[in-house]
């Protein structure tokens, strides 16, 4: 069975004056980024979600506007290391077109027996 490579991106709006219009109009197009590198590999999509604040919640990261993009493709270990590099390129790219928001990344490998 081919090894699966995760790109998990996490978006989030440090203002609390933004709203979901303006949330995303900015993020959509960096979210297509994800839609087009699971495409070029399969017919669905990237698994995307948007959080509205939750006001009565103190934790800090439940107060803004926030996003979470996933995307998972299979293949062989010596394509899956340049789709490593690529992940990460691609998460880069998102954190430059979005400097006012926290973007964090996270890539795993997953291989199952």
């Amino acid at each position: 069975m081919l090894p699966t490579y995760v790109l998990i991106v996490d978006v989030i709006s440090r203002d609390r004056t933004i709203d979901q219009a303006q949330f995303h109009a900015l993020v959509d197009p960096c979210q297509a980024y994800l839609d087009c590198l699971q495409g070029a590999f399969d017919r669905k999509l990237s698994t995307k979600d948007f959080y509205p604040p939750d006001l009565q919640n103190e934790e800090s990261e439940k107060e803004f506007w926030s996003f979470r993009g996933i995307v998972m493709i299979s293949v062989g270990i010596e394509r899956g290391q340049n789709l490593i590099q690529l992940y990460q390129a691609i998460a880069n790219l998102i954190a430059l077109e979005l400097p006012s928001f926290d973007v964090s990344a996270e890539i795993k490998k997953l291989e199952f027996s």
